[in-house]
């Protein structure tokens, strides 16, 4: 007998998820723990794996946002049951699921005949999602060499192969359709984004201010504890240090470390650092963005903020983050160092219900007045994106100014 397979609920505070691809064809049959699709929630995307073997009779197309433990896919026992419940499931194509019933009948019920993708028409191993771009991008899958179980063709491989313009190969394509993109639909982690920015800009009276802290000091004493990385057990990051600096201008301005509850200001004893995490796609179009939080940073060290921060990072980019990871922040640090142009500045958007954000930029080294000689020093460009409904402009010029010497003076940071 059929069993159902339900939306899964991958983190407490997950309501729904969205089916970004089936990485098992309909009707096609799978062992237990194979890959199975790969589901969306707010944050994060995760392969999940099939908790026992059989048909995949897929019931919510990719693409769809459902509620969890609702009913995405039966996993049956036979071919023949894979046809019996889609025709029972209601909104299932039972023509296209004949279709591939007729294609997986096996002469022999007991020794499974592994299904192989052949050029000229025949039967193509391919994801529905990749099948829906190849479609609507013009693409040839004759010519797409899949990477997935079985050498199947998944996302990756579609999205691989517009990149190399094979889709100009084929001659059924028109010189218009070879250049349209593929359209993404506005789901899942990219949705989210797009809401929370437009809240946040919406709901704040957001400002920012720019400028730049000489940092050659910060990167010898950098240096030092580098040189040193076998005994501490890591490459201290710049990201530490400016961690640390920030912490470090948090005590000497309290109200930079608040928000809004209703009606009233409240002001954290703890610093927890939102760290802004790019989670890169298969394409530059289906990249996310996500802020994991680094808790109680004001009772760690240099060291200790460094392994931790590479911690959490290594296990939001794997999908193994825990609920406290991304959740509680109450200043947001959201570095484009080393991705923007040397001495480029941001003017991020605030990361809510944080009234305050730390932007800094990558370094350039260029000649400047320093003891009164003109030298070449390498210079940070930073800015602070904060909440004017929150933060006046003379505490806010009070932070700048405290994160901005503890930059110049690591020793402050370090004391």
């Amino acid at each position: 007998m059929a069993k159902k397979y339900l939306m899964p609920k991958l983190a407490m505070a997950m309501n729904q998820g969205t089916i970004n691809e089936w990485l098992i064809d309909h009707g096609e049959q799978f062992d237990k723990d194979a890959p199975l699709a790969t589901i969306e929630t707010e944050k994060v995307a995760y392969d999940v794996a099939a908790p026992e073997g059989g048909y995949l009779c897929i019931i919510e197309p990719a693409g769809e946002t459902v509620e969890c433990d609702t009913l995405i896919a039966w996993i049956c026992e036979t071919v023949e049951e894979v046809e019996q419940y889609a025709k029972q499931t209601a909104g299932a194509d039972t023509s296209a699921v004949q279709t591939t019933v007729d294609a997986l009948k096996l002469p022999d019920k007991t020794v499974p005949v592994p299904v192989k993708p052949i050029d000229n028409g025949a039967r193509i191993i391919a994801s529905p999602l990749a099948k829906k771009m190849a479609k609507n991008s013009g693409l040839n899958l004759n010519l797409v060499n899949g990477t997935g179980p079985n050498g199947r063709i998944v996302k990756r491989d579609v999205n691989d192969a517009l990149s190399e313009d094979l889709h100009l190969q084929s001659a059924s394509t028109s010189l218009a359709k070879s250049r349209e993109i593929i359209r993404i639909p506005m789901t899942g982690m990219r949705k989210v984004i797009s809401e929370r920015m437009m809240q946040s800009l919406q709901s704040t009276a957001q400002l920012s201010s720019s400028w730049e802290s000489d940092i050659t000091d910060l990167m010898a004493v950098r240096k030092k504890f580098v040189d040193r990385q076998e005994s501490l057990g890591t490459k201290i990051s710049v990201n530490a240090f400016l961690i640390r600096a920030i912490a470090y201008a948090i005590r000497q301005v309290p109200i930079a470390n608040a928000c809004f509850d209703g009606d009233e200001i409240v002001i954290y004893d703890n610093i927890n650092i939102g760290i802004a995490i790019s989670m890169p796609g298969s394409t530059e179009y289906d990249s996310g963005l996500i802020v994991a939080v680094l808790h109680n940073v004001e009772r760690m060290g240099l060291v200790e903020i460094d392994i931790e921060m590479k911690a959490l990072t290594e296990r939001v980019r794997s999908g193994q983050s825990r609920p406290e990871d991304l959740s509680g922040s109450t200043i947001t640090l959201s570095s484009t160092a080393g991705i923007a142009p040397p001495g480029m500045t941001t003017t991020p958007v605030l990361n809510l219900p944080n009234a305050s954000l730390v932007g800094p930029s990558t370094p350039i080294k260029r000649p400047v007045v320093h003891n009164d000689e003109i030298t070449v020093r390498t210079m940070l460009p930073v800015s602070f994106t904060f909440d004017h409904c929150l933060l006046d402009g003379e505490p806010a010029a009070r932070f700048m100014s405290a994160l901005h010497d503890a930059l110049e003076n690591p020793e402050l940071m370090l004391a």
